[in-house]
């Protein structure tokens, strides 16, 4: 079976890379001529260079495969442009092509983000019947993304899934939380917040089964270990499984809300995204970041990778290439 996959070459994308070559799929990455590909360049996989943007050359590339897996997206962007390009028109082009080779696509599965269905309201999970309710231009990008996916009906089967905030190795992101206990410290903020989280290599394995489990076709999943964290039980979680002592270090509002404001201004200079805005504030800042996994589980069968084990595997990564 022949598989194109967006995003191959980011964090998640790489990760969906590996598990699909071991399952012994015929895998090609949608790259750019600029496309850094160090962590799936010893894969056996082919390269189309393309862009989203075009939707003709897409339509005319689709003709070659039997299933999409859509990973690209902007994670940072300056502006409201920066993320419709990509998450939003990107994604339409990708479907309009998917639509017009509907006679050879046999799966279209698309990486959404908790983000697109906004936080909850307590810290009971909330249910994908829910109404959404993004709190971030990137959450109601990939929203706009998901309903361009939800026209393949009657023509694709596809497949939506929206993780918790990822971990695992090669991400930056989360990093943060590895980086501080190394440094024996233990962050937690004044107030309460609670978050869910997913091992990466969770997400590939249920992209690979997704491809040919018809019970997963024309659904909607939330991703998660099915814990609910907060920042303080994350940091104590990597410890433990590492076997290192920390400290409390307290992290008020006003210091990530000062930091976000710097980070904006360093982007007006430079003109590129920063890892710190108002907006990833707002969404961090939200109280309950919860969601039901029932689904996932019942109609793949997942099994969820520990946080105690796989905060051992992503801290082991982060030491043996030099993040720390």
């Amino acid at each position: 079976m022949r598989i194109l996959i967006t995003g191959a070459t980011g964090f998640v994308g790489s990760h969906i890379v590996g598990k699909l070559v071991g399952d012994g799929y015929e895998v090609t990455a949608l790259v750019r001529k600029t496309s850094d590909i160090k962590y799936i360049k010893d894969f056996k996989i082919n390269y189309e260079y393309t862009s989203l943007d075009d939707e003709q050359n897409l339509t005319e590339l689709l003709s070659k495969f039997d299933v999409v897996v859509h990973c690209a997206g902007v994670v940072r962007a300056l502006n409201w442009e920066g993320y419709e390009k990509t998450n939003v028109i990107g994604t339409r082009n990708l479907v309009n092509a998917a639509v017009k080779n509907k006679s050879n696509i046999k799966k279209f599965i698309f990486i959404s983000s908790q983000a697109a269905m906004g936080p909850s309201q307590t810290e009971t999970p909330k249910q994908l019947t829910e109404k959404e309710n993004p709190v971030s231009l990137y959450g109601k990008s990939k929203l706009l993304a998901e309903q361009e996916i939800k026209k393949l009906s009657g023509h694709i089967p596809y497949t939506v899934i929206r993780p918790a905030s990822v971990y695992g190795p090669r991400d930056k992101d989360i990093f943060i939380f590895f980086n501080l206990v190394k440094h024996h410290l233990k962050p937690q903020t004044f107030a309460k917040r609670f978050i869910q989280l997913v091992f990466v290599k969770d997400i590939a394995e249920v992209i690979s089964d997704a491809i040919n489990n018809t019970k997963t076709d024309n659904k909607t999943y939330y991703l998660c270990d099915g814990n609910v964290y907060t920042w303080k039980s994350v940091a104590e979680t990597i410890a433990k499984a590492n076997n290192i002592k920390t400290i409390p270090i307290m992290l008020f509002d006003f210091i990530f809300k000062s930091t976000a404001a710097f980070y904006e201004i360093v982007a007006k200079f430079t003109k590129k995204p920063q890892v710190l805005s108002r907006e990833k504030i707002v969404e961090m800042l939200q109280t309950y970041w919860t969601a039901d996994n029932s689904d996932v589980i019942k109609d793949t069968g997942i099994e969820f990778q520990k946080l105690e084990i796989g905060a051992k595997i992503t801290y082991n990564w982060y030491l043996v290439n030099k993040y720390f």
